[in-house]
């Protein structure tokens, strides 16, 4: 799987144009001043800004923690040693990396080519581990997305469009994830049926690295993983928003679900790691929730998604790709 291939690939390359659209559309039909934008994000706080840099990047040794616990269960006495922590950090973050320059989220697959590459795991059951850690974050992301949502407004969910996508969107992500897994559970040996002979060690491999991942007796520190990495996450654009130095009047439950919105729109495949969209739904939903007596919603709205993108999107590019320069594991 040779990224620079798929990095340049017509289709990669239209799903950039597709990222540029659509932050020039918000720009041109909100009628966001640039300049003005850019004179916000030069006045946020460093050391503030500095705080949610640290939030992020402290998500990804816990995210390799999960992960190396996923793959211990999914172990058989076939099964070659798992790499050290420290490896799977590194192939977890090049893993990101690839999911910021190529769409569709091929990042996740690439993470099991690189630990394939690496210690010669099987590549299926890898993928069915992965599998499982995105079932997780989908519940995960759900869940904290409805409890930062009913605290924001209550038992009723604003009737509008962007709220309809959000929703709609987080809960179908949700069910689909729960019901392929459960449908595994309960149906993986007669669906095995229908899978083409040649293909059913490579469907055993997958079902197996994906059930026996979610184990019962790791699950309880899984799921506290999980939670603690949408802590983080949560905390990073928290501090964010503060970094300003406009009082934006956005409480916690904002807080919470506008950077949970945020993760949610990175996982459409159209552009790589939502790229456009994110900033489009910043720029049109932020200002929902400020006041009249902010001046200047818009502008403020893209420059609080611009800073938020200057961490979990920009840097993943920038550091990633120095690190997949020097990588042996590429």
């Amino acid at each position: 799987m040779e990224l620079q291939r798929r990095f340049l690939n017509p289709r990669t390359l239209i799903s950039f144009l597709v990222a540029a659209g659509l932050i020039a559309l918000v720009v041109w039909q909100l009628d966001v001043d640039v300049e003005q934008v850019w004179t916000h994000m030069r006045q946020a706080n460093p050391w503030l800004f500095g705080l949610a840099f640290l939030c992020f990047y402290l998500t990804f040794p816990l995210r390799a923690w999960r992960w190396k616990l996923l793959l211990e269960k999914a172990q058989d006495e076939t099964s070659p040693p798992i790499p050290s922590f420290v490896d799977l950090n590194e192939i977890l973050y090049l893993s990101w990396f690839a999911n910021c320059v190529v769409p569709a989220k091929l990042g996740d697959i690439y993470r099991g080519y690189l630990l394939n590459r690496t210690s010669g795991a099987n590549l299926s059951r890898t993928v069915g581990t992965i599998f499982a850690e995105r079932v997780l974050d989908m519940l995960m992301l759900f869940l904290f997305l409805v409890s930062a949502s009913v605290a924001l407004f209550g038992p009723r969910i604003p009737n509008s469009e962007a709220s309809i996508f959000v929703y709609g969107g987080g809960l179908g992500l949700a069910l689909a994830a729960v019901g392929i897994l459960l449908g595994l559970r309960f149906f993986g040996p007669t669906l095995r049926r229908w899978v083409p002979e040649r293909f059913r060690d490579i469907y055993d491999r997958f079902l197996a690295g994906t059930l026996l991942s979610l184990g019962r007796r790791h699950l309880p520190l899984i799921l506290l993983q999980s939670l603690a990495v949408w802590v983080l996450e949560s905390l990073r654009f928290y501090f964010v928003v503060r970094s300003l130095p406009q009082d934006l009047p956005l409480g916690l439950p904002v807080i919470v679900f506008m950077a949970l919105v945020s993760s949610l729109l990175t996982t459409l495949p159209l552009t790589p790691a939502g790229l456009g969209a994110v900033e489009a739904a910043f720029t049109g939903f932020l200002p929902f929730f400020l006041s009249d007596t902010v001046l200047d919603p818009q502008n403020l709205a893209l420059a609080v998604a611009l800073l938020d993108r200057l961490i979990n999107y920009w840097s993943i590019v920038l550091l990633g790709g120095v690190l997949f320069l020097v990588s042996k594991k590429k």
